[in-house]
């Protein structure tokens, strides 16, 4: 089970009230200006959200943005996480804009909206992202802080990084993909493929006779609080999967009639 300190529960309260557990919401930056946490948030948010194409904005990244900075302000504050207490400013804003990367390409038309987050973000996406972080945020971080937030971005997808805020932002950002949360990716996913839900059902059944979700747990995290975390998510999501399974097949439905549904003369064929 993860522990965290009271005041560092998140209350559905700004992401600046969250930071202050830290007494980090404000840091000096270049030129003595400050660096407000929650500006920041703010700005991330129109940066992380795309037009749709009806006059609404897409909030898909944005979501999962907001997802990963959260928990990985919680996740910092996880005693024996760190040698040393991490930069909050920089975790904060690596993790809104670890994924950006995919907002520059749908912007340049190299993917679809619909495409934004359905695969892993590579390695080019990352540069990308640090870019983007760099040119929105330069001016309102500390320089310190701004660095830190660029490597944590940029090798994200590397093992052998030793930024302590890379490791937390890593750790938040796998724990994202994991449980009930990763059903709306698959969603997007199958429904860009022209598939329904029998599609993700089966996925789903394949990856649970591999193990294909422990398998990622155990090498996906480097804190075994947070894995333990996304242990308990997987239990869960397993329960899901296995009403959805049951409903999608109609096995509850044929409880009204007192048979199962493979055993019905009136059968229709599967989906």
């Amino acid at each position: 089970m993860l522990l965290v300190p009271a005041a560092a529960v998140w209350m559905g309260c700004g992401i600046g009230s969250l930071i202050r557990v830290r007494r980090g919401s404000f840091a000096t930056c270049r030129g003595g200006r400050m660096a407000n946490l929650e500006s920041i948030w703010q700005r991330a948010r129109t940066d992380l959200t795309i037009d749709d194409g009806r006059g609404q904005r897409d909030t898909f990244l944005w979501e999962h943005s907001a997802r990963v900075a959260r928990a990985a302000v919680i996740i910092a504050e996880v005693p024996d996480i760190s040698p040393r207490p991490l930069d909050t400013t920089a975790l904060v804003a690596a993790a809104l804009y670890h994924d950006a990367g995919w907002i520059v390409q749908c912007r340049e038309g190299l993917v679809e909206r619909s495409e934004i987050l359905v695969r892993a973000t590579c390695d080019l996406q990352r540069e990308l992202a640090a870019a983007m972080l760099e040119e929105r945020l330069g001016s309102s971080l500390p320089a310190r802080s701004l660095d830190a937030a660029v490597v944590a971005v940029r090798r994200l997808n590397d093992r052998d990084v030793t930024l302590p805020e890379a490791h937390v932002l890593a750790d938040s950002d796998n724990l994202d993909c994991i449980g009930a949360l990763s059903f709306w990716q698959t969603v997007r996913r199958c429904s860009n493929d022209g598939k329904g839900m029998q599609a993700a059902i089966e996925t789903w059944k394949r990856q649970k006779e591999y193990h294909f979700w422990e398998a990622r747990i155990a090498d996906a995290f480097r804190f075994e609080p947070v894995r333990e975390l996304a242990r308990e998510r997987l239990s869960q999501f397993s329960e899901f999967m296995d009403a959805l399974a049951w409903q999608h097949g109609g096995e509850d439905v044929a409880r009204l009639k007192g048979v199962r549904t493979g055993s019905s003369s009136q059968r229709l064929p599967s989906i």
